[in-house]
């Protein structure tokens, strides 16, 4: 599919995300092509603590609301885990037509949002796994 991820943190439990997952997440999502010396992992764009109301996503995997790279990346978390992950500018843009990228609610993460189309639009989310059903 293209994503790549890094494991930081092995999350604990028997539960491990899978197709069918009900999933908690607590997610930032940074524009790789925006790096800045305060930010070099690229210039966030989405944060769960600021753009949603109890701090997380939730979703079922496989219903098609996220990328399903970003699926492809989660598969085997537990709970507690945290993956960064990386989509690359195709999946990016593909799923903006889908209407599948968690949308910023703050000024800066709207215009860094807007501005990240207009050039390479990779992005790297980093995933803590808070829940899992």
């Amino acid at each position: 599919s293209g994503a790549s991820y890094r494991e930081y943190r092995e999350g604990r439990g028997d539960a491990t995300v899978g197709n069918g997952s009900k999933v908690a997440v607590e997610m930032t999502i940074r524009c790789v092509s925006f790096a800045t010396a305060n930010e070099p992992g690229g210039v966030k764009y989405f944060s769960t603590k600021a753009d949603t109301e109890f701090n997380e996503l939730a979703w079922t995997i496989g219903d098609g609301e996220l990328p399903p790279e970003l699926e492809e990346g989660m598969a085997g978390m537990r709970k507690g885990g945290v993956r960064r992950i990386e989509l690359p500018s195709t999946v990016v843009f593909a799923a903006r037509k889908n209407n599948q990228l968690p949308q910023p609610t703050t000024k800066d993460g709207k215009r860094v949002f807007e501005r990240l189309f207009k050039t390479d639009a990779t992005l790297l989310l980093e995933v803590f796994v808070t829940r899992i059903k």
